[in-house]
């Protein structure tokens, strides 16, 4: 990693990002890290480098300021969950703090799978919609015509040598129908929409905390070998 300016500087380049505060908090953490205020720039993003410098990540700093972006982050990478984000060191009264703001594509993802199976969901429920009203129109439809045999009966020597009834003509309709009504449920969709979201909330709680609690680690960790 290149060399950082050696005396505390604010970020004077941001990420092009579109600010709306509220939606943009669905993928985005930010946050901050206090640090050593006897540590340099340069010694903290060196400390914070071995937890970057993973396969498909690229880095580059300017200007005082670490960005990242990671392409197919792989299982074991401790940041996997936010693909791309930016640091730097900002001085904070009489000390000074590591900011840092990420964007996990995962948790936006996960915000927007639940959307997702609530629109199969209510397209389930449309359908059942359209189908009952079908069927009640040809129910009305049947009544008008003559009424449905019924069953015929075993002749008594087929009932002597044990052979099976006839079916029921109107109870086959009926386990028809029944088996119609529910070939469209909304269930499943519901159901994954609750996993997703409590994976949304879980995580959005969960994955800054790690993140922070990482950040804290490695920069009180012992300096790099030169």
């Amino acid at each position: 990693m290149s060399g950082a300016a050696g005396t505390l500087a604010t970020p004077h380049r941001a990420m092009p990002v579109l600010s709306l505060p509220l939606i943009d908090h669905i993928w985005r953490v930010r946050g901050a890290v206090p640090i050593d205020p006897a540590m340099s720039p340069a010694e903290a993003f060196a400390r914070i480098d071995p937890l970057l410098r993973t396969p498909g990540t690229a880095m580059s700093e300017e200007g005082g300021v670490l960005t990242y972006t990671k392409r197919n982050p792989q299982a074991q990478d401790k940041l996997a969950t936010f693909t791309r984000g930016r640091m730097w060191i900002e001085q904070a009264g009489a000390g000074a703090v590591l900011r840092f703001d990420l964007f996990s594509h995962a948790l936006l993802l996960c915000f927007l799978a639940p959307l997702l199976f609530l629109g199969f969901a209510q397209m389930a429920v449309a359908i059942n919609a359209w189908e009952a009203s079908g069927a009640e129109t040809g129910a009305k439809a049947e009544k008008n015509e003559e009424k449905p045999k019924e069953a015929k009966k075993l002749h008594p020597v087929d009932e002597f040598l044990g052979a099976p009834a006839p079916e029921d003509p109107s109870k086959k309709k009926k386990d028809e129908k029944k088996k119609d009504e529910g070939r469209h449920s909304p269930t499943e969709g519901y159901v994954l929409a609750g996993i997703f979201a409590a994976i949304y909330l879980a995580g959005r709680w969960l994955e800054p905390f790690l993140v922070r609690r990482r950040l804290r680690a490695a920069l009180a960790g012992p300096p790099p070998a030169a």
